[in-house]
């Protein structure tokens, strides 16, 4: 029938709740790779000495690790936003039926008062 709408207020909750879990793994992903940066530093050498490689590569190497770990909280911040959105959805979706079961209740309030 045209001009009928209706949503699975359940549906969409749980796939918040499926993209908030998305996010949680993504939170994980920047200590993971944090930890492993620790595991490998040096590698390239000492720098400050007559190390040219170290000299030439540290700085690169940790301006790298900073972009990875602004991105992983770019992308972790863009799902968080996208979560909160399917919440808001959920609720401007379900907050008509709510207001017109709260009015029918309401009018049956009303209607026993003038029995």
């Amino acid at each position: 029938m045209a001009g009928n709408y209706s949503a699975d207020i359940q549906a969409i909750l749980q796939s918040s709740r499926y993209l908030a879990d998305a996010v949680r793994y993504g939170d994980e992903m920047l200590p993971r790779f944090e930890n492993g940066c620790a595991q490998y530093s040096g590698w390239w050498g000492e720098e400050g000495g007559d190390d040219d490689f170290a000299n030439a590569v540290g700085e690169q190497v940790r301006r790298e690790q900073q972009q990875v770990a602004e991105t992983v909280l770019a992308v972790t911040g863009g799902f968080m936003t996208l979560v909160d959105a399917v919440a808001a959805e959920a609720d401007h979706v379900q907050r008509p039926q709510t207001q017109a079961l709260d009015d029918i209740q309401a009018q049956g309030s009303e209607s026993e008062t003038r029995r």
